[in-house]
């Protein structure tokens, strides 16, 4: 897996007392960088949402303040962050807007529920087998539904040219998932710019 096998390493799934304060200080720090993902999805009211990785639950909060009659889905594989998720989101959860699932994304499964938008930030450098929970992802998205697959890399020595790399194997990811009309964005932020690959299920 090459940078996405060294990026893992420097993170991981958060547990216990430890990974709470790991979810404190993600609820401190991702806001501008979910805010940014969200932005380029354009969610509709009506829209099905599905985050890969809700963390501490900021995105989840954000777009349910977007959505009216669609419903937003979340699914994390720590509870640490189902818990933290859950408690910042306890309003929208209460008026059905909002589902948290404990799940790893390589056991996502076709439904009848099928999701206009897919997005995650900072989670596909978790996944074991990318391609192939692409292609899982795929078969519960609409037909012309777009994902968006965010990182910003926090290891140590990451320069742009660290974030343009992961942008170039998240493009290859999505390609040999079935994805086309592959794009990438770039924005400048703290400690190094993020990048955020963009894809369309065919």
């Amino acid at each position: 897996m090459g940078i996405f096998k060294k990026f893992a390493l420097q993170f991981g799934k958060p547990e216990g007392m430890l990974g709470g304060i790991a979810g404190r200080l993600m609820a401190s720090t991702n806001v501008e960088k979910n805010k940014w993902t969200i932005s380029l999805l354009n969610i509709q009211s009506s829209d099905y949402v599905l985050e890969i990785g809700f963390g501490p639950g900021i995105a989840t909060e954000l777009v349910s303040k977007v959505i009216h009659d669609g419903h937003y889905v979340g699914i994390d594989y720590s509870d640490v962050m189902l818990r933290q998720a859950r408690k910042r989101n306890k309003k929208a959860l209460q008026e059905g807007k909002v589902t948290l699932k404990l799940e790893e994304v390589s056991n996502i499964s076709p439904s009848d529920l099928k999701f206009d938008t897919v997005f995650s930030v900072n989670s596909i450098i978790f996944w074991e087998d990318p391609v192939n929970s692409l292609k899982r992802i795929r078969k519960v998205m609409k037909p012309k539904g777009l994902i968006a697959l965010t990182v910003l890399p926090y290891m140590k020595g990451a320069t742009e040219e660290t974030s343009i790399k992961l942008g170039s194997d998240i493009s290859q990811y999505l390609k040999q998932a079935g994805f086309s009309t592959i794009k990438t964005e770039l924005k400048e932020m703290k400690p190094v710019a993020a990048i955020c690959v963009l894809g369309v299920n065919q």
